[in-house]
């Protein structure tokens, strides 16, 4: 191996947070990495979230990581809606995260239509989310094309969507070229999809190459919409 795929070899091992490995090679080699580096490398872990990466890191680059700093960026993951990363921290330190600071941050992040987010956050304390924080978070969700998490937290709200929600979710949908789960939430209301709201989607899925949709959705417009013309519907593609 030459020492420009040795020095590629070594970067690419430090920024996946594979120290350890970095470390054996660059001594290997003759050109051990310096403490600055290690500990610039340890910094960017915790601050990606990667506290178990930058604990054991540490350890092979044989620089300590003190608990008050660890806790700190704990409490940090929390404030940024990080769950994952400050749940798996703390496992890994072996510390418990403050009730208080999870239940914020749940809220937080239900109310913003982070519905699995927040659910991972009150899963770890003795609460359980608030029907009014569920029905925001669900209407979030389906305002965002999200219809299966808008649905979950509504029936964690043990409530029904209304159809003006699912509306809304279907028209997103429909936007965004996902035919299938639009039409399953019109599905679940009394209304009708929209000609034109299905017609854009289907020259949004033809110009995506995804002809199998494109036709079903066609055929989705003449069942609900017979006045309309194949002729005349399919004139400002030619």
């Amino acid at each position: 191996m030459t020492d420009n795929k040795y020095s590629t070899f070594i970067r690419e091992r430090l920024e996946t947070g594979r120290m350890a490995e970095a470390i054996e090679t660059s001594e290997a080699i003759g050109s051990p990495l310096s403490k600055e580096k290690l500990k610039k490398y340890l910094d960017e872990y915790l601050e990606k979230g990667w506290m178990d990466k930058a604990v054991q890191g540490s350890k092979a680059a044989k620089i300590t990581l003190s608990g008050d700093m660890l806790t700190g960026y704990l409490n940090k993951y929390l404030d940024e809606e990080q769950v994952y990363s400050a749940i798996k921290g703390s496992k890994v330190i072996g510390v418990s995260l403050p009730e208080d600071k999870l239940i914020e941050t749940g809220k937080k992040c239900l109310l913003k239509g982070k519905f699995h987010t927040g659910l991972d956050a009150y899963k770890k304390t003795s609460r359980t989310p608030g029907e009014d924080e569920l029905i925001i978070c669900g209407n979030k969700c389906f305002s965002e094309g999200q219809l299966g998490h808008g649905l979950e937290a509504y029936k964690m709200a043990n409530t029904t969507p209304p159809d003006k929600e699912l509306v809304i979710c279907g028209n997103r949908c429909f936007d965004e070229g996902w035919s299938k789960r639009a039409l399953e939430a019109y599905d679940m209301t009394k209304e009708k999809p929209p000609k034109d709201k299905l017609i854009a989607c289907a020259q949004k899925c033809l110009h995506e190459q995804r002809h199998d949709e494109a036709k079903m959705i066609f055929l989705k417009v003449f069942e609900l919409y017979p006045e309309v013309s194949e002729n005349r519907l399919f004139k400002p593609l030619q």
